[in-house]
């Protein structure tokens, strides 16, 4: 059995047992191109080693591909097709913690606008109004990726100005308020962007009518972060990611209260509650990124001028 096939009936199995198992599958591909098609016995310590090291300086990455690829080989051995191969030897696992990046208010409006040109092409999967307003209520709300995708109209109740959201394993339900530009906002989105009611119910939806996958989510603001050139500016290599947006959406507001000397004690389990975290400790990351900890100051009360900008580009 060449490489190929065993990588091709190996994903296959895990997609009949309902895993959806997309990022692994690319991975597998990966390793295949780094070793050519050789047959599945010929497969050499080495060669692992030598694809593992591609990603040895990102120690979460090395992990990953070090216990797919001993997956995917225990997998054959089991079925006779190759003989059981003993892996390179595991690196202790060093817990590595990701520092959200705050974005300016310079920086969100060039991705606000920006959305016109990443998504001009007809090939992409949603458009530049629906990619605009999905990135405008990420930075307006806290919310994260999938509950911002996972939003139904029925959640919404604009009259009253809140907004409903379900339950995931990770963060609480909850029902948080939204400002009077906010709900200008949705409205001309909704009005402008749906003529017919969608099956699904969804609130952003693809050109087709179907739901937004969040790897195509994530594919398009890497393509948009890339053509505006929204770089970060904490010295680390990173290019900013949409789970930033939540990050910057906390910083703002504990930058707004210590300007204006407001008790953190009081209002640090409000906005836990706001943005469905478990626990206080999970303030812990938003506080390590207060202004103090950069050159220029946060400025909280530009976020008016976003709203309104918002407002204009989804009209």
């Amino acid at each position: 059995m060449r490489l190929d096939e065993g990588i091709t009936r190996f994903v296959m199995s895990k997609r009949a047992a309902g895993v959806a198992f997309v990022q692994s599958a690319h991975m597998l591909n990966r390793f295949k191109r780094h070793v050519g098609d050789v047959a599945l016995s010929e497969v050499t310590v080495e060669d692992i080693a030598s694809f593992l090291r591609l990603s040895i300086r990102r120690p979460y990455v090395w992990h990953a591909h070090y216990n797919l690829l001993k997956r995917f080989l225990e997998h054959w051995a089991q079925a006779a097709e190759i003989e059981p191969m003993l892996m390179p030897e595991k690196r202790v696992r060093v817990r590595s913690v990701y520092l959200p990046y705050v974005y300016s208010v310079a920086e969100v409006r060039r991705l606000l606008e920006g959305t016109g040109k990443s998504q001009s092409s007809k090939a992409c999967e949603f458009d530049a109004k629906c990619f605009r307003a999905i990135l405008f209520v990420l930075f307006a709300t806290g919310m994260t990726v999938g509950e911002v995708l996972r939003l139904k109209h029925q959640d919404l109740d604009m009259r009253r100005r809140i907004i409903k959201i379900s339950a995931s394993p990770l963060h609480r339900g909850r029902i948080i308020p939204v400002s009077l530009q906010f709900r200008t906002v949705i409205r001309e989105f909704c009005s402008s962007r749906f003529n017919r009611a969608y099956e699904s119910g969804l609130l952003f939806v693809t050109r087709s009518g179907e739901a937004i996958q969040p790897d195509s989510l994530r594919r398009s603001f890497r393509r948009l972060v890339k053509q505006c050139g929204v770089r970060r500016r904490d010295g680390i290599s990173d290019w900013p990611r949409m789970t930033d947006f939540r990050a910057s959406f906390a910083v703002l507001r504990i930058a707004d209260w210590l300007k204006r000397g407001t008790n953190l004690n009081a209002m640090l389990p409000a906005l836990s509650a706001y943005l469905g975290l478990s626990c206080m400790q999970s303030m812990d990351k938003y506080m390590r990124l207060t202004p103090e900890r950069f050159i220029k100051p946060l400025k909280y009360s530009a976020l008016a001028s976003l709203v309104d900008l918002g407002a204009k580009k989804l009209t």
